[in-house]
């Protein structure tokens, strides 16, 4: 629990270091507590409507305020690792490039109600 406890004290604390215990348990922990509410807001949900009920929005306050920790925990683990900052960016830009292109194919009527 203290690996939880840090990755919330040490939100945006981008310098230091973090064990893999200290990456891990968090990680395991906010996937079960999304795991857990996404389960529990589509069962109470109607006609798939899971992300505007009430725990639904959770999930997604939930999922935005992990953002800003988990990267920095990600900068933290990766630093102990003793790889370079460079290497860090040049991941960060692939992965949007990715997602950028794969949104790129998607065609332009594909979400209308």
């Amino acid at each position: 629990m203290t690996s939880y406890k840090a990755f919330w004290q040490n939100y945006v604390n981008f310098s230091g270091r973090s064990t893999r215990a200290d990456y891990w348990i968090p990680t395991i922990i906010n996937a079960i507590i999304i795991g857990v509410l996404s389960a529990i807001a589509g069962v109470g949900a109607q006609n798939n409507q899971w992300l505007t009920s009430p725990i639904g929005i959770i999930v997604v306050l939930f999922g935005l305020a992990i953002i800003l920790p988990d990267l920095a925990l990600i900068v933290r683990r990766v630093r102990d690792t003793g790889v370079k900052h460079l290497v860090i960016w040049a991941i960060l830009a692939i992965i949007f490039n990715i997602v950028g292109f794969i949104f790129a194919l998607i065609p332009t009527n594909q979400f209308k109600n």
